[in-house]
């Protein structure tokens, strides 16, 4: 064999060597990725409720989703009134069996509304499962009405 064909089949090696670790080192960056993607929180459950307001002339909502009954992911409130609702205030809760409030937020806005929108993160774990989720609605200071979704799972 000659010293020149030598020198190729080992420069084939080594670009065979070379692509190999390439090809690991791809695979390697492709698992990480994957399970990068699938550690990120996806919703177990979600849930949502509504209640007729002003002699049926609006709509209040409640929705939630969680990843278990202590783990709530986001909750929110909302309504939506062919009248509107002047300076209305929405006040968003999780609520365990005993009807305590474990978590609660509230949203206002001035003026007189027709729709709005409250959505809260929840930033806390639960120290009870949570029972229901529950909107109240109040206008310029006095109680609407409330909608509440139960928590399963």
């Amino acid at each position: 064999m000659s010293l020149q064909k030598d020198k190729n089949r080992k420069t084939r090696r080594n670009q065979r060597g070379r692509l190999t670790l390439r090809g690991l080192a791809l695979a390697g960056a492709g698992a990480v990725l994957v399970t990068a993607m699938s550690a990120a929180p996806a919703s177990a459950a979600s849930g949502s409720g509504a209640r007729r307001i002003q002699w049926g002339t609006g709509i209040l909502g409640v929705q939630w989703d969680a990843q278990s009954p202590r783990f709530l992911n986001t909750i929110s409130g909302s309504f939506l009134s062919a009248t509107g609702v002047g300076n209305p205030r929405l006040h968003v809760r999780v609520l365990d069996a005993q009807n305590k409030e474990m978590f609660g937020r509230d949203r206002s806005w001035s003026g007189n509304r027709r729709d709005e929108l409250a959505t809260f993160e929840v930033t806390v774990l639960m120290p009870r499962d949570a029972a229901r989720v529950c909107a109240t609605l109040y206008e310029a200071g006095g109680y609407m009405d409330t909608a509440c979704s139960p928590v399963y799972f």
